[in-house]
């Protein structure tokens, strides 16, 4: 004990930096001088980083946060040591041990939705748009003030987004309102604790068939919006720094139908459009931007899964070396898809008849405050 005790502090710290969040938890107890690492900004930011520099420590925090429709709580399961069990590369179905619950609202009728993972962080909305921050890890939660000064009438829609703006070196949350004449938005901070309104109205509308989940791609939230005057189909962008809304253009020919559903998603850390016809249930496609703002980027790409009863197909934020994690939207399946070869097999979750939305995130001990 006397020697672990003149162990230098930055090997105590690199060691500690490679344990899993739960068991550092546990930790703080040990003793004070624990108690001050962990809880240290330095050591968060390291622990987090940690996971970039060493793939088995990657595959030990990475999971998937699969979002029920019409559930009080919100469910996750180790997506890699799932796949190391099931590495037969065929059909695999996820079972009820895998799965934990990392949130569950007092409410019983109170509907968790709209997840946004950030930096270990998750932010939702529940069913009456009270706001929420998570870390899933550490069972930590907070609820947020509503946003000051933005009164509901007339507003019809919701947006949000969240993330993490490195130039003022804090978390922001975007809450946008959608009236018929365009939508207006307010930020808060969480250093801070507070709301400031823009004031600024911005021709646009959510398009009808997306979500009001904000797509967070190159220090920007977007949604798939239409102009207000000649209601032609475009993606709004909402700057996290700037704050400060910009047009990007939707891919070719792209226009809204009843039987054509299209979300907007991120593929690769690159903008990404979903479509699935009605008609032809068979026939899903994406459309990538792969260089950011260039119009002439936008390229098509075809899926080969065919499943007739499957909602529109999205990606997921994880990826292995040499498959994309899909999930169908509205049924309990995912897809490991080989984009080379256009190869995939199918991760059954049969606990749940549906879910509304996956997202990848990594355990970490990053504080609400």
């Amino acid at each position: 004990m006397e020697n672990q005790r003149n162990l230098p502090t930055e090997i105590v710290s690199d060691i500690l930096s490679r344990v899993p969040v739960k068991s550092l938890c546990r930790f703080r107890c040990v003793s004070k001088p624990w108690l001050s690492l962990i809880t240290h900004p330095d050591f968060v930011k390291l622990h987090y980083n940690r996971a970039f520099e060493k793939e088995d420590i990657l595959h030990q925090r990475r999971r998937v946060l699969i979002d029920v429709p019409g559930s009080n709580s919100l469910f996750s399961f180790g997506i890699d040591e799932f796949l190391k069990r099931n590495d037969h590369g065929g059909d695999a179905e996820v079972e009820e041990s895998d799965i934990d619950c990392v949130y569950c609202h007092e409410e019983l009728d109170s509907g968790v939705m709209l997840v946004v993972p950030c930096n270990g962080l998750l932010f939702f909305t529940v069913s009456n748009l009270d706001l929420y921050l998570l870390n899933p890890a550490t069972r930590e939660s907070k609820k947020l003030p509503g946003p000051e000064g933005f009164g509901m009438d007339g507003c019809s829609y919701h947006l949000f987004g969240f993330g993490f703006d490195h130039s003022a070196d804090d978390y922001k949350v975007v809450y946008g309102r959608c009236f018929d004449d365009g939508v207006d938005f307010g930020v808060y901070m969480l250093k801070t604790g507070s709301w400031r309104v823009i004031e600024e109205r911005y021709p646009y509308k959510r398009a009808v068939t997306d979500d009001s989940k904000g797509i967070l791609v190159n220090g920007g939230f977007h949604w798939l919006s239409r102009r207000v005057g000649d209601q032609s189909m475009m993606i709004m962008a909402f700057l996290l720094a700037e704050e400060e809304v910009r047009e990007i253009e939707a891919p070719p020919d792209f226009t809204e139908s009843d039987l054509i559903y299209f979300s907007l998603g991120a593929f690769r850390e690159c903008l990404c459009v979903s479509q699935w016809i009605l008609q032809d249930a068979g026939n899903h496609e994406f459309w990538v931007m792969k260089d950011y703002g260039v119009s002439e980027s936008w390229t098509k790409i075809k899926l080969s899964i065919v499943m007739l009863d499957s909602g529109n197909i999205l990606p997921a934020p994880y990826r292995t070396k040499s498959h994309d994690l899909l999930f169908a939207k509205w049924i309990s399946d995912f897809y490991l898809y080989n984009f080379d070869d256009h190869t995939f097999r199918t991760v059954s979750i049969t606990l749940f008849q549906e879910f509304r939305d996956a997202e990848a995130y990594l355990e970490s001990l990053v504080p609400l405050n």
